[in-house]
């Protein structure tokens, strides 16, 4: 789910629900800072419940917990790029042309990454793989490696 411009929990677009696999490096990630977050929760007196959002933050009001607003993550992106001027400009949407361009290079069929990315048709996936507007795969290596590495 997303948030609207009032913080409230609003659909994503097209009401799309995905499944889809991770790498099981990621899961024992995912599962290390569920625990973590239940200690950090607790510090707040909060208790940590099945409906737990995997990320989340305190916000400007000093709420504790509260969702990622859909721009979170632009904003986190523009401050790195502001303080390491010489990175190249990157957004989370720039980020999926991304990864759909490498999985294409990879040898993924057009109709398997229109399926990910939850397109309705395969036009739409061949704007995201026949475009400059990816993060050059030497920026992408070196993120991946330091998060692998993490």
């Amino acid at each position: 789910h997303a948030l609207d411009k009032y913080k409230n929990v609003k659909s994503t677009k097209g009401n799309k629900k995905t499944i889809f696999s991770i790498p099981s490096y990621l899961v024992s990630l995912l599962s290390e800072w569920k625990k973590q977050q239940k200690y950090e929760l607790a510090k707040f007196g909060i208790m940590q419940t099945p409906d737990q959002l995997v990320f989340t933050y305190i916000d400007t009001k000093g709420n504790v917990n509260s969702p990622l607003h859909v721009d979170y993550l632009n904003n986190k992106m523009n401050s790195v790029k502001r303080r390491h001027p010489k990175l190249k400009h990157a957004t989370p949407h720039k980020l999926r042309h991304t990864g759909a361009t490498l999985a294409k290079k990879a040898g993924m069929s057009l109709e398997a990454i229109s399926e990910a990315l939850t397109h309705s048709d395969t036009i739409t996936t061949k704007t995201y793989v026949n475009t400059s507007n990816v993060v050059p795969l030497s920026a992408g290596h070196v993120a991946y490696q330091h998060i692998k590495n993490e």
